[in-house]
């Protein structure tokens, strides 16, 4: 494909990825809201299509701008929609309930529109993104931060219900939504996804600290936050294998540390960070 065809590939999917997204954001509203046999018919197969388009996107914008794509924030926040959408996909295929979808779609409604609207093809890049050990440290990275979102969604929708079920209002939330003991499952789990893989890019990140700086350690803001976020997570999966933590204390412990995520991703990100592009 010439580059000129593949520039307007790129610029043509920027636009159509959070059209995308929106139409099965209100796919997945109507299947939750009211049950809609149009939408039953086509939810699977709008997020199958959307998530191959999303990958199509990707893999042009890696291969026309010669570069892993996570130059910026921006490259950053489009990889990340990807990977949430991408596990929430397998979760929902795996389990074969479609209503939690409503609640992680906006997730990736989101960070596609904040990557659309400011995204542009870099000038100037690093030869560091090309480095193996840098790819595994920002694609394990982000898969982390997936598993935390979508810990923290599960979070979000768990506590809803169980102050519904505490206060006998058994309307929609109760009616849609999997049991108590599901949502506490996915919460969990998700929250064991994201630590993993943070982990193992924390490692990557040390490495890298390594190799080109020479040290183990930088007092970064970037990589302090995001130890900060580790040590929550740590002691979320920590305390409910140990000590008997409850769903609830779960559920809000990995909605503060998505919390700390966003922040890093963000505030930090734009601001702070001295040798960080985004992770």
């Amino acid at each position: 494909m010439r580059p000129e065809i593949m520039d307007s590939a790129i610029r043509a999917l920027n636009i159509v990825l959070p059209t995308l997204y929106a139409l099965l954001w209100a796919d997945y509203a109507l299947l939750f809201f009211r049950n809609d046999p149009f939408a039953e018919r086509t939810a699977k197969h709008l997020l199958r299509f959307s998530v191959l388009a999303h990958a199509w996107y990707l893999m042009l914008r890696t291969v026309a701008y010669d570069h892993f794509p996570a130059a910026t924030v921006f490259e950053a926040c489009s990889v990340l929609a990807f990977s949430v959408i991408a596990l929430y996909t397998l979760i929902e295929w795996r389990i074969g309930v479609r209503t939690t979808g409503f609640f992680v779609i906006g997730i990736v409604f989101f960070f596609q529109v904040v990557s659309s609207a400011f995204v542009q093809a870099p000038e100037s890049f690093s030869a560091l993104l090309w480095d193996p050990v840098f790819m595994l440290h920002v694609s394990t990275a982000l898969l982390g931060y997936s598993g935390m979102a979508i810990s923290a969604m599960y979070g979000v929708v768990y506590l809803m219900l169980f102050y519904d079920i505490k206060k006998h209002r058994f309307g929609l939330i109760y009616k849609q939504l999997p049991s108590l003991e599901v949502m506490a499952s996915f919460t969990y789990r998700s929250a064991i996804l994201g630590l993993v893989f943070l982990t193992v890019a924390m490692v990557g990140g040390i490495l890298l600290l390594v190799e080109v700086y020479g040290t183990y350690w930088s007092w970064d803001p970037k990589l302090m936050i995001t130890f900060i976020a580790w040590l929550i997570y740590g002691l979320c999966v920590a305390a409910t294998r140990f000590w008997g933590w409850s769903a609830k204390h779960v559920a809000i412990t990995s909605i503060a540390g998505f919390a700390v995520i966003l922040f890093s991703l963000v505030f930090v990100n734009l601001v702070f960070t001295r040798f960080h592009a985004f992770v």
